[in-house]
């Protein structure tokens, strides 16, 4: 899975998993960690600011394959990307960076 640098820059936030805003920097990420310093979720922001891919590292619930993506659609399921079928039936891109 990709962790390239976005030329909008990368911050990095405390908080929990579903904190990230919808809305941010345009061409940015968030990398979100709880008060221990352990990396929970990761937002990638497009030109237009809005997220566009969460990467989740640890969250409570149904097991999971760690990490995973979860696809952001603002256009009524219209996929701007080729979407790849996760374990789980999740849309996932292990290529997007």
């Amino acid at each position: 899975m990709g962790m390239c640098k976005p030329s909008g820059g990368i911050e990095r936030k405390t908080g929990r998993v579903g904190s990230l805003p919808r809305i941010w920097k345009p061409n940015s990420r968030i990398d979100l960690y709880d008060e221990s310093g352990n990396l929970l979720q990761q937002g990638w922001y497009g030109p237009d600011g809005r997220v566009i891919w969460y990467r989740d590292w640890s969250h409570g619930g149904l097991e999971h394959e760690w990490p995973h993506d979860h696809y952001v659609d603002w256009e009524n399921h219209k996929n701007p990307r080729p979407p790849y079928i996760g374990p789980n039936g999740e849309i996932v891109n292990p290529e997007f960076c």
